[in-house]
This record gives structure tokens, sequence and C-alpha cells, in this order.
């Protein structure tokens, strides 16, 4: 896995942000809507786990 900047994490952070930011724009009565909103949200979960794994790298200390 790649090592991360100072950058690398701003940009995934914007990411979960703006992928969670929409999901509560939806209007959550329409089932349309809805069904966007949940597939946002387990977009932002996987990232988070993805940025989780790239974080909690063999020999990484947590300070």
């Amino acid at each position: 896995m790649p090592n991360l900047s100072m950058l690398d994490m701003g940009d995934k952070f914007r990411s979960l942000e703006v992928l969670l930011a929409a999901a509560l724009e939806m209007n959550w009565s329409k089932d349309d809507e809805s069904d966007i909103a949940v597939e946002l949200i387990d977009m932002a979960l996987q990232r988070c786990r993805d940025l989780r794994q790239q974080v909690d790298l063999p020999g990484v200390k947590n300070v």
C-alpha cells in the first residue's frame, strides 16, 4: 500500500465529506433518493475501511 501524505489524507477526508453531504441532501421519503443515499453511505464506509487499512500498516504507531 502506498504511503499517505498529508495531501492524500486531506483528499480522502474531503471525498468522505462529499459523499456523506450528498447522502444528507437526499429526500429519504422518496424510494429512489433513499436508495441513492444508502449507496453513497456504503461508498463512504468502504472508503473509511480502505483508509483504515492504509493507516494500520505494520510498524505504524499511533501517537
